[in-house]
């Protein structure tokens, strides 16, 4: 990024616990001027506020409250900040949530892709329209390594061939099937996450080629992290892989720290312009954590008309359509 770090202002979704509570730590002893907090509640951003502040040693954290599954939800966040005025120069969109069972938002949306998708695609259209994203804003949002379609028991959905077989070749109908579960026999919530998380690479592609010269979004997988809460709303038998993964994965390189898994949001926070559009995750494709790489080796991430299929899918979940003039903080 060319401005000077200490003036700039970053915006961490789901920054009370996990990755993105250490991101936010991260990214305040690496020089950025101010650390949004934004969580479901502002109690619990409160909360983090404090302990961020004791653990860094000095308060550039301010807070805000977010529920990522409810686009009104996300309309009042924005509404909020726009009414402070604040400008934007990072987001790290990176809450999410994952459960057992269906549970759906206000729009029938299940909450597995409503969290990850709704409400930061309303908060990024929102601060985008308002002028209020920094001229060299950094858009990073949380993917997973399961959208390469390679782990066990974590199938992607065949987009593509749903959309020929029952909606006369519509993508865009038939990712908003899925993401309300109307598509698919039975619900399987692992398949449903990694799917979201295939449609958050595409729609950060689709981003990527309508925002500003200068801009950039790109979506970045932390890795496997089984520190994190991910598997705190998930079944039996993904806790008991993740209390495996815990104690065996960091020696079969499966598994890795919150610290290098929010490191790589700070890293992608860095990239040049020309690093736009992309999804980045462990660069060997066997590997779930190490050094971090473009995923060029997988064709369907480069998709455009899924990447535009997903960006329309998700304006049709949220009506939040990007803004028609191209606008940019002076």
């Amino acid at each position: 990024m060319t401005q000077t770090r200490n003036n700039n202002t970053v915006l961490v979704t789901g920054a009370n616990s996990g990755v993105g509570f250490e991101a936010a730590a991260q990214l305040a002893e690496s020089g950025w001027g101010t650390v949004i907090l934004a969580c479901r509640t502002i109690e619990k951003a409160e909360a983090a506020r404090a302990a961020l502040r004791d653990r860094v040693g000095k308060d550039v954290f301010v807070t805000l409250a977010i529920d990522t599954s409810e686009a009104k939800a996300a309309q009042a966040a924005a509404d909020e900040l726009i009414a402070r005025g604040t400008i934007v120069d990072g987001l790290v969109l990176n809450a999410g949530a994952s459960s057992s069972q269906a549970h759906y938002n206000e729009d029938g949306v299940e909450i597995t892709w409503a969290s990850t998708l709704v409400g930061h695609h309303v908060l990024t259209m929102r601060l985008w329209e308002a002028g209020l994203l920094g001229p060299h804003a950094r858009i990073i949002i949380a993917g997973s390594e399961g959208a390469r379609g390679t782990l066990p028991g974590m199938t992607l959905h065949d987009v593509a061939g749903l959309a020929q077989a029952r909606f006369g070749g519509d993508k865009t109908a038939a990712i908003v099937a899925l993401a309300k579960t109307e598509a698919q026999d039975g619900f399987a919530n692992m398949h449903e996450y990694v799917t979201a998380k295939l449609v958050v690479a595409w729609w950060a592609g689709a981003l990527g080629r309508r925002l500003p010269q200068g801009m950039t979004a790109n979506a970045v997988s932390p890795g496997s992290a089984p520190g994190s809460n991910f598997a705190r709303g998930a079944g039996f038998s993904m806790k008991v892989m993740m209390a495996f993964m815990k104690v065996l994965g960091p020696m079969m390189g499966m598994a890795g720290s919150l610290e290098a898994a929010a490191r790589r949001y700070v890293d992608a926070l860095a990239f040049d312009d020309d690093e736009n559009g992309q999804f980045y995750a462990t660069a060997h494709p066997k590997k779930l954590v190490g050094p971090m790489g473009r995923q060029t080796g997988f064709k369907h991430f480069g998709d455009v008309s899924l990447q535009e299929a997903a960006f329309e899918a998700v304006v049709r979940m949220t009506d939040a359509p990007a803004p028609s003039v191209k606008l940019a903080a002076q």
